[in-house]
């Protein structure tokens, strides 16, 4: 009979700090700061959540200022000052080039919705960053 007591009353407490345990978890907020640095752009996001979120990878860091090795074939027209774009892409991502065009090899790569700093635009409608390496100009807009 004493045995049977002290069961049910180790299953009752057992029970009882599980659940405690598992409300204490829920609902915890956690404030998560996100910085990007795309071409000479930051911007800086807060977000608060309920829940744990998988971090999307982002382009971290910058590239080294391009030198374009080969004499050019295009023409540039400066963008003074430098005017912000913005990325549109119906695939994965757009590719950073060092040069305008697509024999020219990729140095990175930027998603949609991700803002650049363009700085010229070739005769070829290819847009030179800010950091001198070029993105296609049929992915870029001027609205978000």
């Amino acid at each position: 009979m004493k045995k049977e007591r002290l069961t049910k009353a180790l299953i009752i407490c057992s029970v009882l700090v599980g659940g405690i345990v598992f409300l204490t978890s829920c609902g915890k907020e956690t404030t998560q700061t996100t910085t990007t640095k795309t071409s000479g752009t930051i911007s800086t996001t807060a977000a608060t959540t309920t829940e744990s979120t998988a971090s999307i990878p982002a382009i971290s860091g910058t590239l080294a200022t391009n030198v374009v090795g080969v004499t050019p074939t295009w023409t540039e027209t400066a963008i003074t000052p430098a005017k912000t774009m913005y990325v549109k892409v119906a695939s994965d991502f757009l590719k950073i080039r060092k040069g305008p065009g697509k024999d020219f090899d990729q140095v990175g790569s930027l998603t949609s919705g991700m803002t650049v700093s363009v700085a010229a635009k070739t005769n070829t409608n290819w847009y030179k960053l800010a950091d001198g390496y070029y993105v296609s100009g049929d992915y870029l807009s001027e609205t978000p």
